[in-house]
Formats: C-alpha cells, sequence, structure tokens
C-alpha cells in the first residue's frame, strides 16, 4: 500500500528532526510535525515569543535583525515572516546551528546562520541592525556585561532581552552615588541590583556563568544606552536606543580562553558535551509523566 504524499513528508521530516537530535527549542514545523513536546528541560520558544510579540512591527520591509544565541532558529523564522531583509542567526553550538538550518529550510526562510559564540563575534563585526533578539543568553555568558554594551551599540531600533533571574522581593533606594558607610544599609539590602556569579554548575548546566536579580536587569541595560519601554514579564524587556556611545575599532583583537575546570573551554564554536547530548537525548525515549 503507498503512503499518501503528505504522510511520506511528514514521515521524512519527523525522521530528520530525531535525526538531528535532542531540541531546546519546541515549536512546530510547517508540515504538522513537532521538533517536541515542551519536557523541560527544553521549552516553548512561542510562549515567549507572544510576551513581546507586540512589540514587534507586523511588517518588517527593508529592516536588519540580528537573533544572538538562536539556537534552532523560532525567533529568526518569525521576523523573516513578517519580511525582515536579512536575518543573522548566531550560536556556538554546532548540534543547534545544523537544526537552524533544517528548521528555516522548512519554513522556506532565508537566515545567515553562523556558528560562533556571542562574545568573539560582537566583538569582531562593526555591522549594527535594525533589531536585536538577545534572549536566554545573558546568563550564559562570562562576560555578559560587555556582550550586553556591543549590543546596545550595535541596536538601531530596538532590542527584546531576556534573561534568567534571581528571585529577590522589594526595590531598593536609587541614588546617584553611594557612600561607604552611610549608604552600607542600602547596599547590603538583598533587593539592591546585583549578579550571582557561578564558579561552578546551576541546575547541572556548566554554561550558567552569571544570575542577575530582577532588580538589575534595567540598571544593566540603561548603562549601556538603552532606554525601557517596556517589561512584558519580569524576565523580559523591550528597550530602545537613547544614548549613542558608539565604538573603537581596534585592528587587533586578544581574546582569554575561558571555562570551568574539566569542562569546555571557550570562546569559539563548540559541541554540546558529549555525555550531556546523550543523556538529552535519550530522554527522548522517556515516557511522558505530565
Amino acid at each position: 500500500m503507498s503512503v499518501a504524499p503528505e504522510n511520506a513528508l511528514k514521515n521524512e521530516v519527523a525522521r530528520r528532526v530525531r535525526e538531528l537530535g535532542w531540541w531546546y527549542q519546541h515549536f512546530e514545523l510547517p508540515c504538522g510535525v513537532a521538533t517536541g513536546n515542551g519536557k523541560e528541560p527544553a521549552y516553548r520558544p512561542a510562549a515567549r515569543w507572544q510576551l513581546f510579540e507586540p512589540f514587534v512591527p507586523a511588517l518588517l520591509e527593508g529592516k536588519t535583525v540580528l537573533d544572538l544565541g538562536g539556537n534552532a532558529g523560532y525567533f529568526s523564522i518569525q521576523m523573516k515572516l513578517r519580511g525582515a531583509e536579512r536575518c543573522v542567526l548566531v550560536d556556538p553550538y554546532e548540534e543547534f546551528v545544523r537544526q537552524a538550518e533544517f528548521a528555516t529550510a522548512q519554513f522556506g526562510v532565508d537566515v545567515e546562520i553562523i556558528n560562533e559564540d556571542a562574545l568573539t563575534y560582537c566583538l569582531t563585526t562593526e555591522e549594527r541592525f535594525d533589531y536585536v533578539v538577545f534572549l536566554g543568553l545573558f546568563y550564559h555568558l562570562k562576560h555578559p556585561v560587555m556582550v550586553l554594551d556591543r549590543v546596545a551599540e550595535m541596536t538601531k531600533e530596538r532590542l527584546y532581552f531576556q534573561s534568567h533571574l534571581l528571585e529577590v522581593d522589594g526595590e531598593s533606594e536609587r541614588k546617584l552615588n553611594y557612600e561607604r558607610g552611610p549608604d552600607d544599609t542600602l547596599v547590603d539590602d538583598p533587593a539592591f541590583p546585583r549578579m550571582m556569579f557561578i564558579e561552578a554548575l546551576y541546575k547541572g548546566d556548566p554554561t550558567n556563568w552569571w544570575i542577575p536579580s530582577y532588580q538589575a536587569l534595567e540598571p544593566l541595560l540603561r548603562s549601556a544606552g538603552m532606554k525601557v519601554i517596556a517589561r512584558p514579564h519580569e524576565q523580559v524587556l523591550v528597550a530602545e536606543p537613547e544614548h549613542y556611545f558608539g565604538k573603537v575599532v581596534h585592528e587587533k583583537l586578544v581574546l582569554p580562553r575561558f571555562g570551568k575546570k574539566g569542562r569546555a573551554v571557550h570562546p569559539g564554536p563548540q559541541k554540546v558535551e558529549a555525555e550531556l547530548w546523550q543523556r538529552l537525548v535519550d530522554s527522548l525515549d522517556e515516557p511522558d509523566t505530565d
């Protein structure tokens, strides 16, 4: 018995999805095949898209987009479907780059996919983009503030930013100057903007380096020259350039190599650690208990 063409297509796409291993971004491809069921530690990017989609123009003709840490390409695809003239996706992991190549081809959109880490890319390009998507990456960077400063300079119209947070209640008093001694109680307040440095692992993930507090996100963006125009979720900010600091270009740039003891060395293109990747792939065959 022959298989209907549409079923044959779905079967082939499903085979390729499985062949590409574990997907962090779970979304539906045009033929109806999903890259996953949303089971953690993966997630459904459509839910995140819905948070900032109201701040994305319906038509992006003639506009350029940078998707930094774009993973399997969901957000790049959405921007291209809105007519973006050019979209550049940057991700350091070879596995996710292959997934992005496959997913964008399924949607029939042309995305420039670069296999590179955010730090290296941002420090070695002079390009600027109308819109920059910087989601779920900040806390995975050893030098996050440097990258954020570069992202701010690279943004011409609007930045979409998201980061995992430390949950701390309350707000601290804002001052233009904090004096040592008289203001110690303000600085020591848990609600004072701060970031937690992670020397070892966080949630079993060696790529987590810094986690900012809720109170730190807006000051971080403001200090980079951005104006926060919306916070549709505690982790999600929409910002526009307010003060342009510019940039300094050097002919030669020397980056230090870094990493956690016994783990991958950065910067540069990476593969997910073999043991972790195999564990994630094996989890695909585990029964869904939800």
